[in-house]
């Protein structure tokens, strides 16, 4: 994601080395990506083919995108996932519309902002692939209907640990930042527990 023309507010220092790592990751890391959504099918049916092979495209993006690298049984879970289900290929076929010619990339296409009044929650782990951040993260959220602007970012929580797989990572952590993003959402719209 570019800078956003419209940010306000500053960004931390821990954003700003997330900030590094997204432009090293855009230089280094992306080669994936592009054929993944270039040739998704091609690389699909390649990695379908052979264990080992998809064992080598799935278990390094566990031991790159990671704070500390998940225990080998844990890579071999997750892909045996892939690999007994055979959705190598198809899992890859969303990331099509990233490259579509004409598209703006996902964040800079206006068609993706999310609409006014939706809420928005954000937790920010340092060693995702691309860490955004909280200012332009905002600005993905459109204005409520007649207003100028941008919307609420509704709830934002920065983590001192964690990647892109926060769900295996940080599970609590992820789980309480859930919980409560939902609370409060409930909360605001006044709706009531059962």
């Amino acid at each position: 994601m570019s800078e956003p023309a419209t940010v306000k507010g500053s960004i931390s220092e821990m954003e700003k080395k997330g900030l590094e790592r997204a432009n090293d990751f855009k230089k280094l890391g992306t080669s994936y990506a592009i054929q993944q959504a270039t040739r998704p099918s091609t690389i699909g049916f390649a990695l379908q083919s052979s264990p080992v092979a998809l064992l080598a495209w799935i278990g390094e993006k566990f031991l790159t995108w990671t704070d500390d690298s998940p225990s080998i049984p844990t890579i071999l879970e997750s892909v045996s996932i892939y690999w007994f289900t055979g959705c190598a290929a198809t899992c890859m076929w969303p990331q099509r519309q990233i490259y579509t010619p004409g598209v703006p990339g996902v964040h800079e296409n206006p068609a993706w902002r999310i609409p006014g009044g939706k809420p928005l929650g954000y937790s920010w782990f340092p060693r995702e692939v691309a860490p955004i951040p909280r200012a332009w993260v905002a600005t993905t959220v459109a204005p409520p209907a007649g207003k100028e602007g941008e919307g609420e970012l509704f709830f934002h929580r920065a983590h001192s640990k964690g990647g892109h797989f926060a769900a295996l990572e940080r599970p609590v952590e992820l789980l309480e930042d859930v919980e409560e993003f939902v609370g409060l959402i409930v909360s605001k719209m006044g709706w009531k527990s059962r």
